[in-house]
């Protein structure tokens, strides 16, 4: 006998203690199963938006510095949600807002920065990648700047500190594990075994959707299931602290695991075994 649990659930419904990024479902009728019975784990379909900050301190990706004239000038980029145009823009306000003749510029075919001195130029003038090395593409140290000579970026800029949503949870899986990360900065520890991957590389704003479109079951090694705990996490282990509420929909399918074709099997053996001695005892 097979029985289907089906669940939806929004983070927007957690606890008051609880996280968009780490919280408990609780099961409406808890599951506890015994003998050959086993528990597969089906997710259907999961979407949330892509408005998570792209620039903040936590990814460390926000601060550059330059120097003009032997002032440093040292620039944290406020946490955000940044195209590379916007961030490029505020760049340009910012340097004009203090004086300082240093113009960066975009080009969206390429997906490079550039960086050149400006008008007003007075001595020299120094720029540092710093933590946006990566974000903006360059990858020296520093670059003097000269009046309309400009540096181009070595490498493409890269506005997402991360590409993937990944959705773990503390379920035991006994087939279909998926525990593939790259480490950079620290492994948090817990995160369970991964439900699905997502891609992020999408428009701001625009929601990010998973569909089972294949019918993917999972085999659980949990004989009791209260509730679930769902940890929404990126490549890098690293939990997605700014991620918006969710919607997940997923079902917990309860079924018998008897082998019946093994057990046929052994039957036929009994009764060829009983055939047999009942014929030599004649």
């Amino acid at each position: 006998m097979t029985l289907t649990q089906d669940i939806y659930y929004t983070s927007e419904f957690k606890k008051t203690y609880e996280t968009n990024y780490n919280f408990n479902i609780p099961l409406d009728v808890n599951i506890d199963i015994r003998d050959t019975q086993k528990i597969k784990f089906k997710l259907i379909d999961f979407s949330m938006m892509n408005s998570m900050l792209n620039i903040s301190s936590y990814h460390k990706n926000n601060y550059l510095k330059v120097v003009y004239n032997g002032i440093n000038y040292n620039v944290v980029i406020p946490d955000g949600s940044y195209t590379a145009s916007i961030l490029k823009d505020w760049l340009n306000t910012y340097f004009i807002s203090i004086n300082v003749p240093i113009i960066f510029d975009y080009n969206k075919s390429t997906n490079k920065f550039s960086v050149s001195a400006g008008i007003g130029l007075l001595g020299t003038l120094f720029f540092y990648p710093q933590n946006s090395a990566s974000l903006l593409g360059f990858n020296k140290t520093s670059y003097q700047l000269y009046y309309l000579t400009f540096n181009y970026s070595e490498t493409f800029a890269n506005m997402l500190p991360y590409s993937k949503i990944i959705i773990t949870s503390d379920l035991v899986f006994d087939t279909n594990t998926q525990n593939n990360f790259e480490n950079r900065y620290s492994a948090y520890s817990g995160t369970g075994d991964i439900i699905c991957w997502c891609p992020r590389d999408i428009p701001l704003f625009a929601t990010i959707n998973y569909s089972n479109d294949t019918g993917r079951e999972i085999e659980l090694a949990n004989r009791n299931i209260k509730s679930i705990k769902i940890s929404i996490i990126n490549e890098y282990q690293e939990f997605i602290l700014d991620a918006p509420s969710c919607f997940i929909h997923f079902q917990l399918i309860t079924y018998d695991n008897t082998n019946w074709a093994k057990k046929i099997f052994g039957l036929m053996n009994d009764i060829c075994y009983y055939l047999l001695s009942i014929y030599w005892k004649k």
